[in-house]
């Protein structure tokens, strides 16, 4: 997913973060970083009303890639929700971040589960990397996702692309849960 704010502000990098609780539920925190040379989002936020309708703005953005994706948690189709999205810097003015808080729950059981994933095949226009945290007492079993991937121990699943990869289409997590 390419997700630019403007012709101005370029995504330089992106990093995801789920976590999978045995419940079900999936909590995804999603940061995207910026190269912002006019320091638009840090005049932006010494303007409250302004920067409370963009946050908005991007929420319901992300909110509108979020829709075109299928999601399925063990066959059964599930919606991908933004709850919240701020917006700060790394320091400089001409690197701001905006990270959203998103949230889909999905009926897991004991044995095996399947996360499913489509979304349209595109060019990588920046790196970026996934971690995906699992319950304790899980295993990854298969990993079926178009970039580069590494298990860590039985639970963590690392994925990241870089600039020009290709990208998206089926994406398959299986795992295990004891």
């Amino acid at each position: 997913m390419v997700f630019s704010v403007s012709k101005e502000i370029i995504p330089v990098s992106a990093s995801c973060y789920f976590s999978v609780s045995r419940s079900g539920e999936f909590h995804q925190f999603l940061i995207y970083d910026y190269y912002d040379p006019e320091g638009y989002y840090a005049k932006l936020l010494s303007k409250p009303r302004k920067c409370r309708d963009e946050i908005r703005r991007l929420c319901l953005n992300m909110q509108s890639f979020l829709d075109q994706e299928e999601v399925k948690v063990n066959g059964v189709r599930v919606y991908p929700k933004v709850v919240t999205a701020y917006l700060s810097h790394r320091g400089f003015m001409d690197s701001p971040y905006i990270a959203w808080v998103i949230t889909f729950k999905g009926k897991l059981r004991r044995g095996l589960n399947v996360f499913e994933n489509m979304t349209e095949r595109e060019e990588a226009e920046y790196d970026f990397e996934i971690a995906w945290q699992f319950p304790k007492k899980s295993r990854i079993v298969k990993v079926q996702i178009s970039t580069e991937s590494q298990v860590i121990g039985r639970n963590t699943l690392i994925v990241w692309a870089r600039r020009g990869e290709i990208v998206g289409g089926y994406e398959r997590i299986e795992f295990t849960m004891y």
